[in-house]
């Protein structure tokens, strides 16, 4: 048998359980026929299946002649009766409430599967907003962390900085410290070395051509410092070490250097020195730290024009122009040399006394 479906739930009808409308061929089970599976067996025949109609069929149909109805006689005042009225083909119902219940109740299949489907639908949302809680719930912490984190980062760079400034300012007040102790020596440079040389002889004889008189009790030690000379590619001796002397009184060592400042031209000649005669120079001593810093000065204040860079009791200073209206500056620390001169200037010293 072929597939029939139900005009009224438009459902397949999978058993032979159906009645077929004799006026417009469509097949009903037994549920939207409304008959019941026992009349269906039993009470319903042959004929009265061939002769069924459908509902719809029937609400279409013309109503009969009323002629029969029963009216009140003008004569008589006799009412007369139509006999027993005539029942609904389906077991007492009308057919167009048939057919609304049929609707009703299609309508009621497809509202519970769009209540499945949204049912389905508001799951799976809730799966989702229960899994992005969860996301957020961790995000949260994690930012919770860093933001711990940045701020004990905070705490500890703003520690190490200041860490560093107290460094900073231990090592400028040390250096400051060994630089006092050397404020009453004085280095002379370019002095020809040799092997048993009396460092105090000549000490004594260099200060005499400069116009300076010293005695040996006026001079506490004599020495020189720096690593010993060695003879380069070509033989020719290397570059003499300077004579560190350390005097008996401040006032000698301020003495030698004005002296030095204003006999700029005075030579070893007549010294008893080795080689030619050459020039010698005077200068006050400096620790390790601000020889460095100096040294580094002078190389930034040839390339920037600066044409005062000179030291005064251990202390550096430097003026780009002369006159006394020009501003002077003091210098201590690399950061001094970067405000000055730029960051690019030089490199950084060594703070290191000697």
């Amino acid at each position: 048998m072929a597939t029939k479906s139900c005009s009224g739930c438009l459902q397949v009808i999978k058993n032979r359980q159906f009645l077929s409308c004799c006026t417009c061929g469509g097949y009903y089970d037994i549920q939207c026929a409304n008959v019941s599976e026992n009349r269906f067996r039993n009470t319903l025949t042959g004929e009265h299946r061939l002769n069924w109609k459908c509902a719809a069929c029937i609400s279409r149909e013309p109503r009969g002649d009323n002629s029969d109805t029963p009216v009140r006689g003008h004569d008589d005042k006799v009412t007369r009766h139509r006999g027993a009225a005539v029942k609904s083909p389906v077991e007492g119902r009308s057919p167009l409430a048939t057919f609304e219940i049929r609707g009703f109740r299609q309508e009621l299949v497809e509202t519970r599967h769009q209540v499945q489907a949204f049912d389905g639908k508001l799951s799976g949302l809730v799966t989702q907003v229960e899994t992005c809680v969860s996301g957020i719930r961790e995000l949260k912490s994690r930012v919770e962390k860093l933001e711990s984190r940045t701020e004990v980062s905070a705490q500890s760079h703003c520690a190490h900085d200041t860490l560093k400034d107290t460094i900073e300012s231990l090592k400028i007040e040390l250096n400051e410290r060994d630089q006092e102790l050397l404020l009453n020596d004085v280095e002379f440079t370019c002095i020809p070395e040799q092997k048993g040389e009396g460092l105090q002889h000549i000490v004594i004889t260099l200060a005499s051509k400069i116009g300076v008189t010293l005695g040996p009790e006026d001079v506490v030690c004599a020495t020189r410092v720096g690593r010993p000379p060695e003879a380069g590619l070509s033989g020719a001796a290397a570059r003499p070490r300077p004579i560190v002397v350390r005097l008996v009184r401040r006032a000698l060592r301020d003495d030698l250097l004005r002296a030095a400042r204003v006999r700029r031209t005075v030579t070893t000649d007549g010294v008893g020195l080795p080689g030619a005669p050459g020039r010698f120079y005077v200068n006050e001593r400096l620790t390790r730290a601000n020889r460095a810093l100096f040294r580094q000065a002078r190389e930034a204040g040839r390339r920037h024009g600066w044409r005062f860079i000179w030291t005064r009791d251990g202390r550096i200073f430097a003026r780009q122009h002369p006159g006394p209206d020009a501003s002077r500056h003091r210098l201590r620390t690399q950061s001094d040399l970067d405000r000055i001169f730029g960051p690019s200037a030089v490199g950084s010293p060594v703070f290191n006394s000697q």
